[in-house]
């Protein structure tokens, strides 16, 4: 059963939605009528870990799953073999096709915390892909011209800067485009970054199937430093960061942001939001209060609210209360020397040593209470157990074994 509710409606089409192409207002017609609709979102494995700013696309998907539409996660297992060189000021480096699936594997799992899989089906574009001929491929490319390619903001840079365009970059939209007339669809939704490539998709609707798509595209979520979210920055929340990792890492957002977290990640109501933003700008509600209700939100819609409350009260009790975690991970290594940067090599801390040595320079690293900010500082370890901080929310208790 398809819901008609004009107000459901409006708020699956305005909340959280940067734009609608060709229109909003045909959009809404068409949902109007009780039409069942097929749409989807694809996504490319090109890293093994999805984040909240994969959320507002995800979340958006499931709210046309909850109307009744027919709903397609698309894993591009082909496309991320080619790279999509939007936003890159060089061609991505080709990954191959045991790369993807690797990559992929737990996609299901953290797609599933915000996705209802009895809901939203999964396709692979290889399927369709990798089947094409050469012929196929060329009649592709005759529905655009290198203008329309060279036009890209990213391909105007690289030009401005004397840097290489490769010409398997200008069949990605191409390939990306297909997967709308493989799969015949009505809606394609993404990100703001990828409206060029979902427009090619409507083109080639247009020109194979004479059918028009919709394309809804929702905005970018800014990342905890206020640069747009993104592995490269360091400045992401994993789907898959533990329940205290999720809640403290929140609490590290700038304040500006609090408001927008609001209306892209929760559903809490928007007249709610509008009095909370009023309160903290005349004084009457602190931002921190705000960014702790923000934060046990989305660690409850992560996990769950029990969860959510022992993460709230991990961050109160180390990081208002400076006490240390209730529990603590305890590693064994061999009695002996060790430069402090090595010492921390050694803990699972997932941290590259680059990012290692920048902690220890800023103070970021805390033995038994104490700063250390020399990489070469030679650390004990013998009988006594050590208690090492590094950054803001990973602690360990070391034991010296022979």
């Amino acid at each position: 059963m398809v819901i008609t509710d004009e107000q459901i409606i409006d708020q699956v089409l305005n909340r959280g939605v940067a734009e609608i192409l060709p229109s909003k207002q045909e959009l809404k017609k068409v949902l109007m009528s009780g039409k069942k609709i097929r749409l989807y979102l694809g996504v490319d494995p090109t890293g093994f870990e999805l984040h909240l700013g994969h959320s507002l696309a995800l979340r958006k998907l499931q709210q046309f799953a909850n109307l009744g539409h027919e709903v397609i996660l698309l894993l591009g297992t082909f496309t991320g073999m080619i790279g999509d060189p939007t936003g890159k000021d060089q061609a991505r480096q080709p990954l191959t096709f045991r790369q993807i699936k690797k990559n992929m594997a737990t996609y299901k799992d953290q797609a599933g915390r915000i996705l209802d899989f009895d809901k939203v089906q999964i396709k692979y574009n290889h399927t369709w892909l990798a089947g094409l001929s050469f012929e196929d491929v060329i009649k592709l490319a005759g529905n655009f011209t290198v203008q329309q390619m060279i036009e890209r903001d990213m391909f105007q840079k690289r030009l401005q800067e004397n840097k290489p365009i490769h010409l398997h970059e200008f069949f990605y939209p191409l390939m990306q485009g297909y997967d709308s007339v493989a799969m015949d669809v009505d809606l394609e939704i993404g990100g703001t970054d990828q409206t060029f490539n979902m427009l090619a998709g409507r083109t080639l609707m247009k020109k194979i199937k004479n059918k028009d798509k919709y394309v809804l595209t929702t905005p970018l979520l800014i990342g905890l430093d206020g640069q747009k979210m993104s592995k490269t920055y360091n400045n992401y929340i994993a789907l898959t960061d533990k329940p205290k990792d999720v809640y403290g890492k929140t609490m590290r957002l700038k304040d500006n942001l609090i408001i927008d977290w609001f209306t892209l990640l929760t559903d809490l109501d928007t007249n709610e939001i509008v009095r909370m933003a009023d309160d903290i700008k005349a004084g009457h509600l602190n931002p921190m209060s705000a960014k702790k209700r923000l934060a046990l939100k989305i660690t409850s819609w992560l996990y769950d609210d029990e969860t959510a409350l022992s993460a709230q009260e991990h961050f109160e009790r180390v990081f208002q209360s400076k006490q240390l975690p209730q529990t603590l991970q305890v590693i064994n290594l061999k009695a002996g020397k060790y430069t402090l940067i090595n010492l921390l090599k050694s803990l699972p801390t997932k941290l590259s040593g680059r990012q290692l040595k920048s902690l220890i320079s800023q103070g970021g690293v805390v033995i038994n209470n104490k700063k250390h900010q020399d990489p070469s500082e030679i650390v004990h370890l013998s009988k006594v157990d050590i208690t090492v901080k590094v950054g803001k929310f990973i602690y360990f208790q070391i034991k010296a074994i022979k």
